[in-house]
């Protein structure tokens, strides 16, 4: 994971009657990350081990959440990192084993919620209280709701980088406050209550534009060429086109500077809309190896400023940029569909 993540100020606020949490750069917003109400991401349960399937290495789970239960996917770790809720010695998991295990991915669409076995990064005094309670508790049953939302949020920031954070939100600051003052008492100084009665929050930040433009298709480039944005069911494609920057006389020159924007401008979008799983960059074609080579590496680089884990595979001949993101909530058109007419 990169440690080269930006940020300066984290905004939380409603827009649309949904909860968002918005992360600037200087004065560029660079990611939107919906906050759900009630999240089941981060809680830790006592779940029953229903089927496994070894030859993807992976067990289906049920757990029970808000009074009813679920299945979620559980990539299997080595045993010896599962926690077991009995005494007994295990040297392989089976059926109907109860584990503890926590949420890690929300479900999406038609794919389950996913688990992991690591539960690690919860405080020292939940940790011992769930090992305590483990053995006594009937599966399948929830151990620990986890923080807020944007708690979590924060949390998660917190491990790259420190910064400002402002909300228009009273009970969300509060308990903002409260954290920070209990876990990070040197930051607590930099949460701020917005209550300007002269000029909403919205209008401050132009969050209206901000939405629009994160929801549009067509992303324009500073010299002219632009990105066509389409989501499809199994992958994102994102078209490069030279659209305006036709100026120049050089069209090698125009080639490889458009070219060069669109991957800087959409290693931004993909965190700002929260694309993720496969996502093909269709790049003004090129066969100059060294200018391909300068892509894929600028890429990379890019990419260390995404918080989830991005990989750059690769550029084909066709001049495809082939590139996966872990998806661990719904991207923000998925979100906001039901609010817009897209």
């Amino acid at each position: 994971m990169s440690t080269a993540v930006k940020l300066s100020k984290l905004l939380i606020t409603r827009y649309k009657n949904k909860l968002f949490a918005i992360s600037y750069d200087t004065n560029t917003a660079n990611e939107i990350e919906y906050i759900e109400n009630n999240s089941l991401l981060g809680s830790i349960h006592i779940g029953r081990v229903k089927k496994i399937s070894k030859n993807i290495n992976a067990a289906f789970v049920e757990i029970e959440y808000n009074k009813e239960r679920q299945t979620v996917y559980f990539d299997m770790p080595d045993v010896k990192y599962i926690i077991f809720a009995d005494e007994k010695e295990h040297n392989v998991l089976h059926e109907g084993d109860d584990i503890v295990i926590k949420i890690s991915k929300l479900p999406i669409k038609n794919k389950l919620a996913g688990a992991t076995a690591n539960i690690s990064d919860v405080s020292t005094e939940v940790l011992d209280n769930i090992k305590a309670r483990k053995n006594y508790i009937k599966s399948p049953s929830m151990l620990y709701a986890g923080e807020s939302d944007y708690i979590e949020i924060i949390k998660d920031r917190l491990k790259y980088t420190t910064f400002d954070i402002v909300t228009d939100i009273k009970e969300v600051y509060e308990k903002i406050l409260s954290f920070l003052k209990e876990n990070h008492s040197e930051l607590a100084d930099r949460v701020r209550l917005y209550e300007d009665p002269m000029i909403s929050m919205n209008k401050l930040y132009s969050i209206d534009t901000l939405f629009e433009s994160a929801l549009d298709k067509r992303v324009w480039l500073k010299d002219g060429g632009y990105l066509f944005i389409e989501p499809t069911e199994a992958l994102t494609v994102i078209d490069v086109n030279t659209g305006k920057n036709v100026q120049k006389k050089d069209v090698s020159a125009v080639k490889l500077k458009t070219n060069l924007e669109a991957i800087k401008e959409s290693a931004r979008q993909m965190r700002l809309r929260n694309i993720s799983g496969i996502i093909v960059i269709d790049l003004i074609n090129t066969a100059d190896k060294s200018e391909v080579d300068l892509l894929y590496h600028t890429m990379k680089d890019y990419l260390k400023e995404d918080r989830l884990n991005t990989v750059a595979i690769d550029i084909t001949k066709l001049c495809l940029f082939e590139i996966t993101r872990r998806k661990r909530k719904p991207s923000l058109l998925e979100v906001m569909r039901t609010e817009w007419r897209l």
